[in-house]
């Protein structure tokens, strides 16, 4: 009778023990879907980031010129976000990003990004790649494009970049 006892009790702490890990995981995805990794680049560049036409266009603007990142309806602002981040990361050439890429928060944010269940089939053998390996993923078939954007004498100027291009082999150099 004893042992039937602690058969129960035990089957009973292993079941609280799954629903506390499942729920503690749940937990964590949600905290996950308010982390925003571009909350690092405006703590640095503030008002440097603008999110346009209802979340489809996102800007990051340093000076005159802009990176624009133009996505299809399909893709979540979250998404973009992300895409955002590794770019300007990993491959963005403005003057100012070395310096803010050598801060810890910095990079651990970008760990963050790539280590995403949704970008798992980009692990690669270094950072980099991995995330060369999701922008292009994401950009596939018009999903996100590269916009090179200046406002010069009151205008808006947009100029469509080539993705593959501009995540070449070369390192960024600065603007």
């Amino acid at each position: 009778m004893e042992s039937k006892m602690n058969c129960r009790r035990t089957l009973v702490h292993l079941v609280s023990a799954a629903l506390l890990g499942c729920f503690a995981a749940t937990i964590a995805w949600a905290a996950d879907d308010q982390f925003d990794p571009l909350k690092q680049v405006t703590e640095t560049f503030p008002k440097s980031i603008g999110l346009k036409n209802k979340g489809k266009l996102l800007e990051f603007c340093p000076d005159n010129t802009c990176h624009g990142f133009s996505a299809s309806d399909n893709i979540s602002v979250a998404t973009l976000k992300d895409f955002a981040y590794l770019y300007v990361y990993f491959f963005s050439d403005y003057y100012a990003l070395p310096e803010w890429r050598s801060k810890e928060d910095v990079k651990n944010t970008a760990e963050r990004v790539l280590s995403k269940p949704e970008y798992s089939g980009c692990r690669k053998e270094n950072s980099r790649e991995s995330a060369r390996c999701v922008l292009l993923d994401l950009s596939r078939n018009g999903k996100i494009k590269l916009l090179f954007i200046r406002y010069d004498e009151g205008q808006r100027n947009v100029v469509h970049e080539n993705i593959s291009e501009q995540l070449s082999e070369k390192s960024p150099t600065p603007k």
